[in-house]
């Protein structure tokens, strides 16, 4: 049971981060940040940031994920990652045959093994205009420089300069108990034809956390 739970959970964040393939015209869900207001059943309300309050309902196959706080030093070579980051107009330092641009991270998760493989790749975020967001395995660092490898060939990596006060945390599976009022939240959310939103996903912060993506 807890194997089928958990490959739901990983199927339905790949198809919520990175849409699904083989119906790619479907609009990806709409993402909505901010703090749970209320919890209702089957119901949230996230109060945004911009000080909207938006009901979210919560469908049977929702996924949820706890974020907690992480540290850069437990990032090691083939740690599984995500990274939101903005391109800079600088070359990375991790040598190579080729140059290629240096990232500079919004945030670092570190992503429990349980969940490797979850959003495999490299495409446009919508935190800032500019923004991407990768997933992978870290091929190489220098400092505090990651390359984020998520494909076979030399190219298929994104380098993500980590400052240090870009948040690091821990990414894991969650579960309902992580829904209370005051959890900060990262909501992915189809909106139907009469404007209500169901819920995909759910990116929860634990203890105060605040989900920088």
């Amino acid at each position: 049971m807890r194997t089928l739970l958990h490959l739901a959970a990983i199927a339905a964040l790949i198809v919520s981060v990175l849409g699904a393939p083989a119906r790619a015209e479907e609009p990806e869900p709409d993402r909505i940040r901010g703090v749970i207001s209320e919890v209702g059943n089957p119901s949230i309300v996230v109060k945004t940031r911009d000080g909207k309050d938006v009901r979210i309902e919560l469908s049977d196959n929702l996924s949820i994920f706890a974020l907690s706080k992480g540290r850069f030093t437990d990032v090691d070579l083939g740690t599984y990652v995500g990274a939101v980051a903005v391109k800079m107009d600088e070359y990375s330092p991790i040598l190579r045959d080729s140059a290629v641009w240096l990232h500079k991270g919004f945030e670092l998760r570190i992503i429990d093994e349980e969940l490797r493989g979850i959003a495999l790749g490299h495409k446009k975020w919508d935190l800032t205009p500019e923004s991407i967001i990768s997933h992978g395995w870290v091929d190489d660092i220098e400092v505090r420089v990651l390359s984020i490898k998520w494909g076979p060939t030399d190219y298929d990596e994104t380098d993500v300069e980590v400052p240090r006060n870009a948040p690091v945390h821990r990414m894991s599976l969650g579960n309902k108990s992580l829904i209370k009022p005051g959890a900060h939240v990262l909501a992915g959310a189809n909106k139907a034809a009469d404007g209500r939103y169901v819920g995909v996903f759910l990116i929860i912060g634990k203890d105060g956390v605040v989900p920088a993506m």
